[in-house]
Formats: C-alpha cells, structure tokens, sequence
C-alpha cells in the first residue's frame, strides 16, 4: 500500500477513536453528576426535622379533636337515644332529625380523625424505627374497639 492510501484509510478509525473518547468523557461527567446528585439525596433524607415536627403537631391535633368529638358523643348521645324513645310530634322530630344528623356528621368527622390518628401513628411508629424521633405513647388499634 502506499502511504497516501494507508494516511487516507487510517482517518476513519481517528473519527471512531476521537468519537469514541468524546463518549467515554461525556458518560463519565454523567455518572459523576448522577453519582453528586444521588449523594445529595441521601444527605437530604436524614434533614427532615421540619417533617417531624409538622407531623407530631399534626398528632396532637387528632388528639385533641378525637376528644372533643368523644366528649360530644358522650354529652349528647344519651340525650338523643332519650328522646328517640318518645313519642314525637312533628316539630320536635324535625329537631330531632336535625340532631341525629348532626351525629351522624360528627361520628363521621371521629372516624376520619381516628383514621387519621392511625395513620399518624404508623408515620410516627416508621420515624421511631428509623431512629428519627422517640415516640414512647402507643397510637392505633382502633379496629379492636
């Protein structure tokens, strides 16, 4: 071969071999970004004093409101079973009515803070485990009652 033939065919594989080092440097910036960035994820994860505090306040208020709404229950229950059990005109029924479904709304607003209540108590249980907080009260276990 001569050597303009042999100059002339070694310029394709030079394009391959340049491109080729362009690639390899271009994916290892990627893996080196992907690497930076996994690495600032994890730090972010254990800075999460903010979320713990929001949710244990949050605990609290479901405290708070599933007490308000059993102290409701208790007060007003009885009354309502009471007057059930006589004999009722009709403007009376009709205030009757008006307080039954007004139980009935507050027995649905202490099933959903129950439900909440609970699902705090598994994010707090979770945070305890992970070492986050250390929640000594147990939550929960409102399908036994």
């Amino acid at each position: 071969m001569k050597p303009l033939q042999l100059g002339l065919s070694m310029i394709p594989v030079a394009i391959i071999v340049i491109g080729l080092i362009g690639w390899v440097v271009t994916l290892r910036g990627n893996i080196d970004s992907a690497l930076a960035s996994i690495e600032e994820l994890q730090d972010s994860q254990y800075d999460d004093t903010e979320m713990v505090e929001r949710v244990q306040e949050l605990a609290l208020q479901a405290e708070e409101s599933m007490t308000l709404v059993m102290w409701m229950q208790e007060e007003y229950g009885p009354a309502i079973e009471s007057i059930r059990d006589r004999e009722l005109d009709t403007e009376m029924a009709d205030k009757v009515s008006d307080v039954v479904t007004r139980q009935a709304v507050v027995e649905n607003e202490m099933r959903q803070i129950m439900s909440d209540h609970e699902g705090f108590a598994d994010v707090l249980r979770e945070l305890g485990e992970a070492g986050l907080i250390s929640e000594r009260r147990q939550y929960g276990d409102y399908g036994n009652r």
